[in-house]
């Protein structure tokens, strides 16, 4: 909770001083970069945490096949649910709501379909941009994982070993406020979140209502059909919605050893595959569907991807399915598992 509170008040501070410039310069290429450097940065200090970590060596095997099947199904339970919420909303693509007015239209003035139809044709483009951040993204978790694997694994005692998560745990902390900061900034300048707030309204809590909903009906169904796990606990290993570090420990507390080590490689495949996909998939699958990718991490660590993917407007769908992701966790898994 404290984190949340941490990197929501840098991006106010951020939104705060980006909306005392609007009108004036915006940066926006030194933005772009800073921002491209902090999540590369981001995402090769976790890759090494990942790559020096024995329990992720020690459990790759067949519940490594397991675990990357059960994270494929998880990502589609959450990409078709969103799918269908949003078009039984009226919301396309690009997350636009259909007849939405433009923020400085008239009231009586509705966006037409030709303006709709450029505006679209402008967010195809933008998806090109992030080929190069998914260029950055790949390089920098192969890059951290080798590092992590091939050096600190080999080359650290335990109590070094303990030293270094202790450090990159800072790094990770002072990289996200960083990145938070400069996400703010972006938001007030263009101040539209907002508007797009007011638009949709107590609607938005339907995406993360779908993901719960689409989440728990895979998990069940695998729990049904895998023989080494049960419903129980594939309904567990599916509610960690990508926190490695909460999840895959309640279930092995409660003494589901097999099901724990599941757990623990899903949800690390979920948040940095997700981190991955969501440039890849935001201009095919849709912009609020990549937003159910990385499970929690949608909340915080991926919304400067998800920004920089696609629109300001959907770190609103971000934003909450990742909050709402996280604050379920402590409650199901546990719940679930008998903890």
């Amino acid at each position: 909770m404290k984190y949340i509170v941490l990197y929501w008040g840098v991006m106010f501070i951020g939104y705060a001083y980006g909306y005392h410039r609007r009108g004036k310069k915006s940066y926006d290429s030194l933005v772009n970069v800073i921002m491209l450097i902090s999540i590369s940065f981001l995402v090769f200090v976790m890759g090494m945490r990942m790559g020096a970590n024995q329990e992720v060596i020690d459990n790759i095997g067949n519940i490594g096949f397991i675990s990357v099947v059960f994270t494929i199904l998880m990502w589609i339970a959450a990409l078709l649910p969103i799918t269908i919420t949003r078009k039984l909303m009226g919301i396309d693509k690009y997350g636009f709501i259909k007849g939405h007015k433009c923020k400085d239209e008239p009231p009586e003035e509705k966006l037409a379909v030709d303006e709709i139809e450029e505006i679209e044709s402008v967010e195809e483009v933008r998806g090109d941009d992030g080929s190069s951040m998914t260029w950055c993204i790949v390089i920098s978790v192969i890059a951290g994982i080798s590092v992590g694997f091939f050096l600190i694994r080999k080359l650290m005692s335990s109590t070094q070993l303990t030293e270094f998560y202790s450090v990159t745990s800072y790094a990770m902390t002072i990289g996200l406020c960083i990145m938070m900061t400069f996400v703010g900034y972006s938001m007030g300048y263009s101040g539209d979140v907002i508007n797009q707030f007011r638009s949709i309204g107590a609607r938005v809590f339907a995406f993360p209502a779908a993901v719960v909903i689409g989440t728990s009906v895979m998990a069940i169904a695998i729990g049904l059909i895998v023989p080494i796990i049960s419903v129980r606990e594939s309904l567990a290993i599916g509610y960690g919605f990508g926190w490695y570090s909460f999840a895959p420990v309640a279930i092995t507390n409660a003494g589901h050893e097999i099901a724990g080590a599941i757990s623990f490689l899903h949800n690390v495949f979920r948040e940095l595959g997700g981190i991955v996909l969501i440039p890849v998939l935001a201009n095919k699958v849709g912009y609020i569907e990549v937003t159910g990718l990385p499970g929690s991490a949608a909340g915080d660590v991926c919304i400067p991807i998800v920004q920089k993917a696609t629109r300001d407007e959907i770190i609103a769908y971000s934003f909450l399915i990742g909050v709402t992701e996280g604050f379920l966790t402590t409650i199901l898994v546990p719940l679930v598992i008998g903890a």
